[in-house]
Order: structure tokens, then sequence, then C-alpha cells
């Protein structure tokens, strides 16, 4: 499974619908994204706390937009992901809430969304431009949905790519000045930029980098028959699953302990003009 270039939105979709069913448990096991979300939650309530109007856009299968929902209850919360399986599944969990399909990479997006163009107060989009092969184009029709003075609370990976980043469809890894790029492009106003995750985020991105260059082939190299490299992919996913649950037991208390600075979680604050 390769990592998807300029695809249509069905491919794009299709694509994550299959890391989700691999790997999406790790997700569930992983210190990283526990903290990440609790990160969001409160840049969220600091910055934009009194929100009416709030989108997840790259909702995955829906755990950020439960604690949202949690954190907002005054707010309407809606969320968006280009895969339909995720769509689902994020409905399934949340049956109150509108989930819909959204590709930010899309040539009719402006048409598809026209009305919730200029709609929403807040709009968290987490782990998402990463995938995205137009990182500009991707923050810039966020940016379309903002209502005027609404606050964008993104996050994306620092420092080096893994093969499992790789694997899952990244792009790219981002720095602070990447990011203020981004917002500047976008027409935002940059309100913060934080480097989080030193020293132990930035030791289990460590770890995660050494045991996925163990697992998984070179970049470049031929991938197996697709019987054969589904047979890897759960063998991948039993390994670094094992290896998320022992880390996550073992770093997750510490992870309170991590700094704002130095760090390879990136976080974005910025308004919309």
């Amino acid at each position: 499974m390769s990592a998807p270039e300029s695809q249509p939105a069905n491919a794009a979709g299709e694509f994550y619908d299959d890391v989700w069913e691999r790997y999406g448990k790790l997700d569930a096991a992983s210190p990283a994204a526990f903290h990440r979300r609790r990160l969001v939650i409160d840049l969220c309530t600091r910055h934009a706390a009194g929100a009416r109007q709030v989108l997840d856009a790259g909702c995955g299968r829906g755990e950020l937009l439960r604690e949202l929902t949690l954190r907002f209850p005054q707010a309407t919360v809606c969320a968006s992901d280009v895969s339909l399986a995720s769509v689902r599944e994020a409905q399934r969990l949340n049956p109150s809430l509108e989930v819909v399909h959204m590709d930010l990479s899309a040539q009719d997006f402006n048409v598809r969304h026209a009305r919730d163009m200029a709609r929403f107060e807040l709009i968290t989009c987490s782990e998402v431009v990463e995938h995205i092969p137009d990182d500009c184009l991707a923050v810039e029709r966020v940016a379309r949905l903002l209502a005027p003075g609404g606050t964008l609370v993104l996050t994306v990976p620092g420092g080096k790519m893994s093969r499992f980043d790789q694997l899952i469809g990244h792009h790219r890894h981002y720095s602070a000045k990447r990011l203020r790029e981004l917002a500047e492009h976008a027409n935002l106003d940059l309100v913060d930029v934080l480097a989080w995750g030193f020293p132990f985020q930035n030791l289990y991105r460590s770890l995660v980098r050494l045991v996925s260059r163990v697992s998984l082939r070179r970049p470049g190299v031929a991938a197996e028959a697709s019987e054969a490299a589904a047979g890897k992919g759960a063998r991948i996913s039993a390994v670094l699953g094992t290896g998320y649950a022992g880390l996550g037991r073992a770093l997750k208390p510490l992870f309170y302990l991590n700094r704002n600075y130095w760090g390879e979680q990136m976080l974005l604050v910025a308004r919309k003009r």
C-alpha cells in the first residue's frame, strides 16, 4: 500500500478506508493521540470558548469529535472526512450530529460546500493536511469555512517521517515556519504556534521510527502481491500494536510533563480576519 498522490476523491477515500481498517486500533493505543486531543480541546476552550458552530474537519473515526461535543454542549457540532467508512463510523458513534463526506482537494469543493462557507466559528483540523498533496489549498479551503473572526486549531506532525508515516499517506512533516506560511497564505491571523512534546513525545516518535524501520520495507521497493501485502499489513499492525500498547502504558503519564518547545507535535491556532 503506497501513499496516494493526486487522486480522485473516491480513490483517496478508499485509501484511508483501508488505512483505518488496518491501523485504526493503533490510534486508540497511542499516548500521542490521547494527548494531542487533550491539547486541541484545551486550545479550543482557551481561544473559542463561546463558539456556537463547530466543525471537526477530517474527523477520522470520531474520537476528537466526541470530546468536542462534551466541551461545547451549547454548540452545533459537525464533522467531515474524505473516508466514507470513517464518516459512517463517526455518524454511528455520534448519531445526533451532522457528519458529511468532504474532500479538501476536490475540484468542486466550493460548489459542494457552498452552504458552509463562512459558517463555523471554530474548526479543528487534526493530523489532516500532511496527507494532502496541496496543503496550501487544503488550509485555504478550511479557512473559507470559517466565519469572520472564527478560530482554526490545526495539528500536524513535525520531525522526521517514519516508514509507517509514509505507509499511511504522509506527504511531509512540518516546522513552525511552514505553519506560519500556511496561515499567511490562507489570510489567517496567527495566534500561536506550538512545538509540543519535548522530551517524551520526541522519544516516543524516535522509537516508532526505529520499529517501523525494522518492520517495513524501504520506500520505493516494489510491493508484494496483494494477498501477501495484506498478510504483511496484519503482521505490521500486530507488531506496532503491541509496541504502541506497551509504550502507551509507560509513557502516557509522562506526556503530561512535555513542554511546548522542541517537540515533534506541531499545533497552530489562527483566526480569520
